[in-house]
This record gives structure tokens, C-alpha cells and sequence, in this order.
């Protein structure tokens, strides 16, 4: 069961790494957009589609790299504690890396509406 989670934990922080580093630097530019943040909102025009791309791209990187540390630590946790505690810890990591990859899309959603109207134009920010 551990290597089972230690395998799955290595797949999913390598995807945000990669998929992270997609989205922040190589974003699809043609008109079709059919990778990367796929929302209505996201997609409204290509300042908004650059916008959700790159944060969440840089939400993804961060969730990989977390990824990465947690594997290592539940690697680190069977060399020197027991098999069923490294386990723990490496299920801990795979939750942890499923749930900021999801939750990085409803950031990004509530950035889109703070920072674009309807139509996908930027706010204008009022100074106080």
C-alpha cells in the first residue's frame, strides 16, 4: 500500500509541476484554447485567459513542489519509523496535493470575478 501511495504521490506532483509550468509560461495562444483553465469566465477574452492560466499555473507549481517535499518526507518516514505511519503520511500528501490542485481552480474563479467585469474587460481599481 505504501509504494501504491509514494507512486501516486510522485504522478500527481510531477502533473502540477509540469501542468503548472504549462499553464504560467506556455499557455496556448490559437483562438480554439483547448488546454488549460477551460472556463466560461476564463475564456471571455485573452486577457482573462492569460489571468486564469497564469495564477493558476502558479498555484499548480506550488501544489507540486508541496507534493514533492510531503513525498519525500513519507519516504524519509520508512526508513526510520514503520511502514504504516510512512503510509499515513504519504495518503496525507496525496490528499493534500488533490485538494490544492481543486481548490486553486475556485481561487482563480473568485480572482476572475475581482479583476474582470462580465465581459472580460479589467476593473479598474478605485484608490482609497
Amino acid at each position: 500500500m505504501l509504494w501504491f501511495f509514494l507512486i501516486l504521490d510522485v504522478i500527481l506532483s510531477a502533473a502540477a509541476l509540469l501542468g503548472g509550468y504549462y499553464m504560467k509560461f506556455h499557455a496556448p495562444k490559437d483562438s480554439e484554447m483547448k488546454m488549460g483553465v477551460l472556463t466560461e469566465s476564463a475564456k471571455k477574452s485573452r486577457d482573462t485567459w492569460e489571468f486564469a492560466n497564469k495564477t493558476c499555473g502558479k498555484y499548480w507549481i506550488r501544489a507540486g513542489i508541496a507534493g514533492i517535499v510531503l513525498t519525500t518526507a513519507a519516504v524519509n518516514t520508512a526508513f526510520l519509523a514503520s511502514e504504516k505511519t510512512a503510509a499515513i503520511v504519504s495518503l496525507a500528501a496525496t490528499v493534500i496535493i488533490v485538494l490544492a490542485m481543486s481548490c486553486s481552480m475556485t481561487t482563480v474563479m473568485m480572482k476572475l470575478r475581482a479583476n474582470f467585469d462580465e465581459n472580460g474587460k479589467p476593473v479598474e481599481k478605485e484608490e482609497q
